[in-house]
């Protein structure tokens, strides 16, 4: 499977111990709690790359390392694959703001391989470190192709964001060394073209603040 097919940002069907699952039978289910829940409100922040809300509590530190990477679990719906016979989208690139994300949407041009998303993303640092949990499914969102989890360093230019990952609970990582993307207020739109007519298409919706990890014992 390729980067494409394998995207994400942004969620998953593991909490803390992610593994591969292929080919499942049953439809994910939508989660629900845990550090992948909503989470609270927050006034959205700006400045440099992205903004920190000013109404969240400090940003937790979700990195754990290899094989787990993040304490992410993820809550986010099942999205289906829609494809557009249009052209691909032009990206405008933008600040992005900080906090809990799920897949909303994915759509894709061209003869894009249609896969759907179930993905969890967090943003923290003023939109500089990106943690991904999540499933890949497929076109219709009723069984699971990939479960990963995946922790980048990016850096924005122009629109385009540059991501590099720390951490990826398959090899090789699922996350591309680069995608569009488009940051709005609450929404972000991220873009892997691997022609001059195929683009994949995901908007991240933003829930809220981070949530702060479990404790220990919870784990």
């Amino acid at each position: 499977m390729g980067a494409l097919e394998r995207l994400g940002l942004l969620a998953s069907v593991l909490a803390l111990g992610p593994q591969i699952a292929c080919g499942s039978s049953s439809p994910p289910s939508t989660g629900g709690g845990g550090m992948g829940g909503g989470g609270g409100g927050g006034a959205a922040g700006s400045g440099g790359m992205g903004g920190v809300d000013a109404g969240c509590a400090p940003e937790p530190n979700l990195d754990l390392g290899p094989p787990t990477c993040n304490m992410l679990t993820n809550s986010a719906p099942s999205v289906p694959f829609t494809a557009d016979p249009g052209s691909p989208p032009a990206f405008g690139g933008g600040a992005i703001e900080d906090g809990l994300y799920f897949a909303t949407t994915v759509v894709g041009t061209g003869t894009t391989t249609p896969t759907g998303r179930r993905l969890t993303l967090a943003i923290t640092g003023g939109g500089t470190q990106l943690f991904w949990n999540g499933d890949i499914l497929d076109g219709t969102a009723q069984n699971i192709e990939e479960t990963f989890a995946a922790n980048t360093h990016a850096s924005s230019s122009g629109s385009t964001l540059s991501l590099t990952t720390t951490c990826a609970s398959v090899s090789p990582s699922p996350l591309p060394a680069s995608m569009g993307y488009t940051a709005t207020a609450g929404t972000l739109i991220l873009g892997v073209t691997t022609s001059s007519t195929n683009t994949a298409v995901t908007t991240y919706t933003r829930q809220g603040c981070v949530p702060s990890p479990p404790s220990p014992d919870a784990l």
